[in-house]
């Protein structure tokens, strides 16, 4: 198959401005209002929500440190996780105004793509944001390009914030793999791209656990994660801005402990990529696809009832000014003189 057809076929990519980490903590990246906004059935709402909608899927065994689940939101904010073990660990931990209501992804709708037999997506994992001694790892690539031959397709997904860093492109291409742009934070259509990517291709593999593992569980294909990798060191985080905050975290996320936990979740994933495993429970669970709202009860969580709520008030500030009054007495006194001068030509009828 020509890959051509493949990327033709997949969402452009649609550049849009995303607020300020500062605003939202990234509760917009990725097009998830723009998804929100089209399974609620409206139009160009982007305003920034009235809390913090959690944007990645943080596996059980990574609960070390409270604020890693929502990009460090402090605990007075209200705040949206995808799944009900988060809003528990969360609350336990002085955050109580926080609601499970599923990850943006399951608000994406179905692409009625269909599956290529065969096919294999490489997701390389993508780099910490801002870190400027980010690199790829070429035995990896070499790897995956010795099993490629037993796939019908092949592809590389890459981020766009590794594409746009220069990362991991060059060495796929050198190889002959094609690379398709994954996700970018201020993409809009980042979400339902990466959605018909784990509906279109039959095996997904990556080198890390990542969000893209749990939403190419969701999304049925068979999951892999597999070859060499570099290791998590505490060096490598402590370049993220984030778990730099919280040096504890970082010791308890690289424990043997939960490295076992870890184990007990991904280690059946841990196979050769044609061996990839199918399992949409485990993948609905981990971004939280039971506890989507109603389109209806969405609206109501984030706000966007508004409209409604203002042109409600707005008649309402009317009705009760002066000129309204006045014209509302004056309406009333002519009606009654029409009436009254009615009745005399009805008895003279009679």
């Amino acid at each position: 198959m020509n890959f051509s057809i493949v990327e033709d076929s997949l969402p452009p990519v649609c550049r849009y401005s995303p607020h300020g980490w500062g605003e939202g903590l990234g509760s917009d990246y990725y097009g998830a209002l723009q998804v929100a906004e089209a399974y609620c059935g409206i139009r160009r709402i982007r305003n920034v929500l009235p809390g913090i909608w959690q944007h990645g899927c943080v596996p059980p065994w990574q609960q070390v440190q409270p604020e890693m689940i929502l990009s460090g939101a402090p605990s007075n904010a209200r705040c949206w996780v995808g799944r009900k073990d988060e809003e528990e660990y969360l609350r336990a931990n002085g955050y109580q105004r926080v609601k499970a209501i599923g990850l943006p992804i399951t608000y994406t709708s179905e692409t009625g793509v269909q599956r290529i037999p065969g096919s294999l997506l490489v997701m390389p994992t993508h780099c910490i944001p801002m870190d400027d001694k980010a690199s790829d790892f070429e035995e990896y690539v070499a790897a995956t390009a010795d099993v490629a031959r037993n796939f019908s397709v092949v592809a590389t997904c890459v981020s766009g914030r590794c594409i746009d860093t220069g990362l991991w492109v060059r060495h796929f291409e050198k190889r002959g793999i094609p690379v398709v742009r994954g996700a970018t934070v201020d993409d809009s259509n980042s979400l339902l791209r990466m959605r018909m990517l784990f509906e279109m291709f039959e095996h997904v593999t990556t080198d890390r656990y990542g969000s893209h593992v749990a939403y190419a569980l969701y999304l049925g294909a068979k999951v892999s994660i597999w070859g060499p990798t570099e290791p998590l060191t505490r060096e490598y985080l402590l370049r993220d801005t984030l778990w730099r905050r919280f040096p504890d975290a970082i010791d308890r996320i690289l424990s043997d402990e939960t490295r076992r936990k870890s184990d007990r979740f991904l280690g059946r994933l841990r196979v050769d990529p044609s061996n990839g495993i199918i399992d949409r429970e485990l993948g609905g669970h981990m971004v939280g696809h039971g506890n989507r709202l109603r389109p209806e009860d969405l609206r109501r969580e984030f706000g966007w009832q508004l409209p409604l709520r203002a042109a409600k008030a707005a008649a309402t500030k009317v009705r009760r000014s002066l000129p309204w009054r006045a014209a509302r007495k004056v309406y009333r006194i002519g009606s009654r003189l029409l009436e009254a001068s009615s009745k005399p030509a009805a008895m003279h009828s009679r």
